[in-house]
């Protein structure tokens, strides 16, 4: 992994795919990802790891099993370990996670929208 600088915005400017993780920096044995969204993911949970999301822009709704979480930019909430949530967004919306080493974007559901981080 480069040790350059990564410029967020032209990063960004250039990612096409949806839910496609793309690890930015590596911080001890944490991954520093982000990812372009719309639309929904699949309903998951991490049962090792919390999950920390900042939204860079636009909204992301992260349904949990008592409540919708609704996150406009800026915004940061954590989803605990073992919580079974599922992110969505009804517009195209930028969000950076911040997660151990090797953590599964798709955690214990696996399946289709499984993705490996893309290393800029």
């Amino acid at each position: 992994m480069s040790r350059d600088v990564v410029q967020l915005n032209d990063l960004l400017r250039g990612m096409a795919e949806l839910w496609a993780p793309h690890r930015v920096a590596t911080v001890n044995d944490y991954d520093v990802k982000v990812a372009k969204i719309q639309g929904d993911f699949v309903e998951h949970a991490h049962d090792e790891t919390d999950e920390f999301f900042l939204v860079l822009d636009g909204e992301l709704v992260i349904e949990l099993p008592d409540r919708e979480v609704r996150l406009g930019p800026h915004d940061v909430f954590v989803v605990p370990k073992g919580v079974r949530h599922r992110p969505k967004a009804a517009v195209e919306t930028t969000i950076l996670m911040f997660e151990p080493r090797g953590t599964v974007n798709t955690g214990d559901a696996g399946g289709a929208m499984t993705r490996e981080p893309i290393d800029v």
